[in-house]
């Protein structure tokens, strides 16, 4: 009887999920950028759950499915609502999110236009929190060379350690010729953790020619973490040159 009893309190609970989804599916910008900020449980059937399992996940608050939401944001028409947010003072404290969804909307839309005024946002404000918001969102964007990406270049080499660790994020999916070269030089300096970063973005932006500095580094730690990052790179640059070839 009692495995009945939560059995289907778990079905309550995962009806609660997929009915919250579908609302904020349909919901307007607005809601969704609130709901972003929403901690709160979602259902007392949460509630419920939280304390018969005596375990709280992301997943019981609106938040983490407001965010899942906002990663499909495509929908063109949304941009100049959401750039009019940006200076509504009602929706100051909710700016975090605002730059999340327009971010979400020059990825998914391949809009560069939407990028300049992204990376001129994020410029002005010099606010860490925001450039985090965005740069992370802005790694699967593909950046032809034509894209001026010198302020990603600029955090990376003279920016805050958080302001490097969100660059290399930017810059993924990069096809400027002169990044492999800069990512060299910063790896060659780094300490381990950014080392890391660097592999991730090299995975996309990286050639051959960055295989000596790799393969040295990797000789050299006894970070397990490192050498899979290391092979994890010269792996996805193989594949990405067997391909074009």
């Amino acid at each position: 009887m009692p495995f009945q009893l939560f059995k289907s309190l778990d079905k309550k609970v995962e009806e609660d999920k997929k009915r919250l989804l579908s609302e904020l599916k349909s919901a307007d910008i607005k809601t969704l950028i609130i709901q972003m900020d929403n901690n709160e449980p979602i259902s007392e059937n949460i509630v419920k759950k939280q304390k018969r399992d005596m375990s709280f996940g992301s997943e019981d608050s609106p938040s983490w499915f407001a965010y899942r939401v906002s990663d499909e944001l495509s929908d063109k028409n949304q941009k100049t609502e959401l750039i009019k947010l940006l200076s509504d003072e009602e929706f100051e404290k909710h700016k975090k999110h605002i730059l999340r969804c327009l971010s979400s909307l020059c990825v998914n839309n391949q809009d560069y236009e939407l990028f300049d005024f992204l990376i001129s946002s994020i410029k002005q404000s010099n606010n860490e929190d925001f450039i985090t918001t965005v740069l992370s969102r802005l790694r699967d964007l593909k950046k032809p060379e034509t894209l001026n990406i010198e302020f990603l270049k600029f955090l990376l080499t003279d920016g805050t350690y958080q302001n490097r660790i969100d660059a290399l994020s930017g810059l993924q999916n990069s096809q400027h010729s002169d990044i492999e070269e800069l990512l060299i030089q910063e790896f060659k300096r780094a300490d381990q953790h950014t080392k890391e970063m660097i592999c991730a973005t090299l995975r996309t932006t990286g050639t051959d020619k960055c295989f000596e500095v790799l393969d040295e580094e990797y000789k050299r730690t006894r970070s397990n973490t490192l050498k899979y990052f290391i092979e994890s790179a010269k792996e996805k640059i193989k594949k990405r040159k067997n391909i074009s070839s």
